[in-house]
């Protein structure tokens, strides 16, 4: 079996692991690994950089989505042909992992790290005129991804709750607004709260964002709210159980292409990434998932 590159990310929000921690976890499971304890996503790309021989090495993030989101960028734009990939639980959202119904606790999910079963799956890449990035799970397009750039501006004492202050200081004076995208068939120019675009099927802890999401057809679902304030409070609260898609105000696309032509806030898997007008496109079958 491969090594594992492991990368533990210490801003996670959720419980505080330790080096001696993880590296008793991995030997009591028989699982060769070296351990990096990172604090910044720079740090990410020095690890890959020493370790890209994918024939030597597999790699696990342990975090949340963020966390999945930086080592998965980190590798692809690396140039990696279809690295494994593992995910282990600890931050305040793995998200990514519940489209797979693997364990929120990192003690039983490691367990998914043995053998040699892996699961090939889409990613898809953003890009501005400024930067551009991978993602695995969700992005998100106007509201949401203000919530999450003014979370990310907060003191840190704030750290732990900042996604659900930052909510409802942000819903307070939100609206809908102009937004307009383009995809391989179909164009939407019209008032809008947010637009989610869809690789994996869960975020914000837990909610059934798009139930209909596969990481292996080549197409990322795209989900319009052309909806109020008011309403959007609503469908939100549908989302939780993934019961939204009926409401005739929550317009459902798919492409593997797509083009963010406003310039509203883009957020990735937690983390704010720009201001559009973007491009979005899907890498099919980049990534071995090990399941």
């Amino acid at each position: 079996m491969k090594e594992y590159v492991v990368v533990y990310n210490l801003n996670s929000r959720g419980k505080k692991l330790t080096e001696s921690y993880l590296t008793t976890l991995f030997e009591k499971h028989n699982l060769k690994s070296k351990i990096f304890m990172t604090s910044d996503v720079s740090e990410v790309d020095q690890i890959i950089e020493q370790h890209k021989d994918s024939k030597k090495y597999s790699y696990c993030a342990i975090g949340g989505d963020g966390t999945i989101n930086s080592l998965i960028d980190s590798l692809l734009r690396k140039g990696l042909d279809r690295p494994i990939v593992g995910c282990l639980p600890s931050g305040s959202g793995s998200d990514f992992l519940r489209t797979f119904a693997i364990p929120q606790n990192i003690e039983t999910a490691i367990e998914h790290l043995k053998g040699d079963s892996t699961y090939l799956i889409d990613t898809a890449i953003v890009s501005t005129s400024k930067k551009e990035r991978h993602f695995v799970n969700i992005l998100n397009f106007g509201f949401l991804a203000d919530t999450v750039e003014m979370s990310e501006k907060l003191p840190k004492i704030f750290r732990r709750f900042r996604y659900p202050i930052s909510f409802w200081l942000k819903l307070l004076p939100a609206r809908s607004g102009m937004m307009s995208i383009k995809t391989h068939n179909y164009e939407f120019n019209a008032d809008a709260f947010v637009i989610t675009v869809c690789n994996g099927q869960f975020f914000g802890g837990g909610w059934n964002i798009s139930p209909k999401s596969s990481l292996q057809d080549g197409l990322l679902n795209i989900q319009i709210f052309k909806v109020t304030k008011k309403k959007a409070m609503k469908l939100f609260f549908l989302a939780k159980k993934g019961l939204h898609l009926t409401e005739p105000d929550v317009l459902l696309k798919r492409s593997g292409e797509i083009q963010l032509l406003s310039r509203q806030s883009i957020e990735i898997d937690g983390d704010y990434f720009d201001k559009g007008p973007a491009e979005i496109f899907v890498k099919k079958a980049s990534i071995q998932l090990k399941i």
